[in-house]
């Protein structure tokens, strides 16, 4: 059997659903899966003969919907797949999606929970944890593949490795994310750095403005390294997992060291992590601003920011101190 699976973007959503491919790889021996997302996405499914890749180049020769289509015929013409699942849900992938209903292939989309999550943010329900997105995917494929049930939420890549034992004391910081809203201030980490001399920090820093910034804080430290973007996906997953714990933002760097044995702290301002985008296997590390001691909590599921929300969401972030990230890496470490 061969299936499609559908989702170009945020590199976020696509990391999440690696579990949920890696169960259906797991779970049924004769089923092919074919990913079509950006072609920079390849990498994160380099983990099985089964899955394959349809990378497509949207902001290049295929920002074209027909040429995107036609890109994507081309693996039907000789393949011809059974199912094709939109795991995206926008213009793009719809189009996709009825091209293919057309042609009399069954189709499927998850639902993504807009309504719950409006109603959330615009607190016209009680705060409550909503499903996860990950669970959001397996339950758009549980209705062709009833035995579904993921049990192992890390990379594929990693099941051979397990908890590497770090070679260093080393520990890692993406402190970027795609909207800056879900950006802790850098300053914010000199007194972590300082706080533990005896390891080397790790940023994670991909694009010129991010390397400088990074080195315009930090230039005084000689225990702080950058790496950029010359590494790929699974050498980031291998390097993550070898440190002793990680620290992020909202952020795809986030998903992507979640899916590793290491310890991720998430610092989370404006968005929070009930509303379907927590860090898998590392919930009890987040660290916010309870919803209860801020009641705008959570102003946004992304992090765009309106006028409305820019004083809570600068709040939810001023309001998070060093001394909160530092207990949390003493946790970790000892």
């Amino acid at each position: 059997m061969n299936i499609l699976i559908i989702r170009f973007s945020a590199l976020g959503d696509v990391i999440l659903t690696i579990p949920v491919v890696n169960t259906l790889v797991e779970s049924y021996p004769n089923l092919n899966i074919w990913i079509c997302s950006d072609f920079k996405n390849k990498t994160l499914f380099d983990f099985s003969e089964r899955v394959h890749f349809i990378g497509a180049d949207l902001k290049g020769k295929h920002s074209n919907i027909q040429k995107l289509i036609s890109f994507v015929n081309e693996t039907h013409s000789s393949i011809k797949f059974d199912v094709v699942y939109d795991l995206h849900d926008v213009i793009r992938s719809k189009i996709i999606r009825f091209n293919f209903s057309i042609k009399g292939v069954k189709t499927r989309k998850f639902n993504k929970g807009r309504n719950e999550k409006k109603r959330l943010i615009s607190k016209k329900i009680d705060f409550q944890k909503l499903k996860h997105t990950t669970i959001r995917y397996l339950e758009t494929f549980k209705k062709d593949f009833d035995k579904l049930n993921i049990t192992y939420c890390y990379h594929p890549l990693l099941k051979s490795l397990n908890k590497l034992s770090p070679s260093s004391n080393s520990i890692g910081i993406a402190p970027f994310a795609a909207h800056s809203s879900k950006e802790w201030p850098l300053e914010n980490f000199i007194p972590i750095i300082n706080c533990f001399p005896e390891y080397k920090f790790i940023f994670f820093a991909f694009g010129k403005r991010e390397i400088s910034l990074v080195n315009q804080i930090f230039i005084g430290f000689k225990n702080y390294s950058i790496i950029d973007s010359s590494l790929n996906f699974k050498e980031q997953i291998q390097l993550i997992n070898g440190l002793n714990a990680m620290i992020v933002m909202d952020s795809a760097n986030m998903h992507l060291a979640s899916l590793t044995y290491t310890d991720v702290i998430s610092i989370w301002g404006p968005t929070h992590h009930f509303t379907g985008f927590g860090p898998l296997n590392n919930e009890q590390n987040v660290v916010g601003i309870p919803q209860s001691e801020l009641k705008c909590r959570p102003c946004s599921i992304y992090g765009k920011i309106n006028n409305k929300s820019k004083t809570c969401a600068q709040e939810s972030m001023r309001k998070i101190k060093p001394e909160m990230v530092i207990k949390k890496l003493n946790e970790i470490i000892n």
